[in-house]
């Protein structure tokens, strides 16, 4: 009995610094792609002095479609359409984009300031309507 204890224990252990160690890895690639220049060449297109929300997703995922989405559309209309562009990215079909803006998972975000020239934030994962409201408001 106080050897399978040891080894939940040890288990636990493990998992826990797995996980701690992949947290701070995220973090530091996406303070990594905040810091750099965004790669508009990657995406096809060119700054034109809004905030512009890119927002990367797949035909398959369902959280991009049933959850993002609409976080998205409730952000653009609430800073409206002068304010903010919205570039969508199928990045099944884009891993050059993927790749320039360290993306990880669908969906993802990434809020770049109104000049074209800086990364403001990088929502890997879902990001609610205020939050990316809030970073708008930033870039």
């Amino acid at each position: 009995m106080p050897e399978r204890l040891a080894l939940v224990v040890a288990l636990a252990a493990v998992l826990t610094v797995a996980v701690l160690c992949t947290r701070r890895w995220n973090a530091q690639r996406i303070h990594v792609v905040q810091q750099g220049v965004p790669n508009w060449d990657a995406l096809g297109v060119q700054p034109d002095g809004r905030s512009t929300l890119i927002a990367f997703s797949t035909p398959s995922c369902a959280a991009c479609h049933k959850a993002q989405a609409p976080a998205i559309d409730i952000a653009r209309t609430q800073l409206g359409d002068e304010v903010v562009r919205v570039i969508p990215v199928d990045a099944a079909s884009t891993p050059r984009a993927v790749e320039a803006f360290g993306i990880l998972t669908v969906p993802s975000t990434v809020v770049v300031a109104a000049s074209g020239s800086q990364i403001v934030a990088v929502n890997q994962g879902f990001a609610p309507s205020a939050r990316l409201v809030e970073q708008l408001q930033h870039a």
